[in-house]
């Protein structure tokens, strides 16, 4: 079930988390986690973003941390606090929408051929998506699946790029849209992976703070 907290803590704290994940899941390709960075709040404090693909992934050493002292969580009511399972996140999903606006909130590299590149091309982008709920999930999706989303595509866009230490990314809004004529449950894949990005992020490095990824209201994002 990915889950996502939001954790006030230092940002020595913060780095001794990474640091324990890191060495954790060394060696996997796809991680159960992502981190966003840390941003400052007020003096001492920074606010972090942790999401975990799997259960009891990050949950029982951020709540080691409460209990230390070391952190405090945000209440439900933040808007980052969430948690969706998996089936539910496609057979929930919205029928009927075919064009959602999608914002890369930190930089965000997608590979093209074994190449990273900063803009988020949409095989790609769909294709990990794809890769990362079949490692964690209970539901695989089918390549058969996966077929349906060569009909999306990228209508509108506003992208900058941004240095990282991992490359250049890209960061800013795209609008995707699927074409008319598509069925229902290929239209819920659409919009359930959409809602999956909030949780695994989109791209590489996303362990790291990048591919943050939200959907964002339907009128034009600024």
């Amino acid at each position: 079930m990915p889950l996502s907290a939001v954790v006030y803590t230092s940002n020595e704290s913060f780095a001794f988390l990474k640091l324990l994940m890191r060495k954790r899941f060394e060696g996997l390709a796809i991680k159960p986690y992502t981190l966003s960075f840390a941003h400052k709040q007020e003096a001492g404090v920074v606010r972090v973003r942790a999401t975990e693909l799997t259960p009891d992934t990050l949950t029982p050493l951020l709540a080691d941390m409460v209990a230390k002292g070391e952190a405090v969580l945000a209440s439900p009511a933040d808007r980052d606090v969430r948690r969706a399972a998996y089936g539910d996140l496609i057979g929930e999903a919205d029928r009927s929408r075919r064009i959602v606006n999608v914002q890369y909130a930190s930089p965000t590299i997608v590979a093209l051929a074994g190449e990273g590149t900063p803009f988020p091309v949409v095989s790609a982008v769909f294709g990990r998506y794809r890769e990362v709920w079949n490692a964690f999930s209970d539901v695989e999706l089918p390549e058969a699946d996966i077929e349906a989303l060569r009909h999306v595509r990228v209508a509108d866009f506003k992208i900058s790029c941004a240095a990282t230490p991992f490359g250049t990314g890209a960061e800013g809004w795209v609008t995707l849209e699927m074409e008319q004529g598509r069925t229902e449950r290929e239209i819920a894949l659409f919009n359930g992976l959409v809602d999956f990005a909030f949780y695994c992020g989109t791209g590489a490095y996303t362990e790291e703070g990048l591919g943050q990824t939200r959907k964002v209201p339907p009128s034009r994002p600024k």
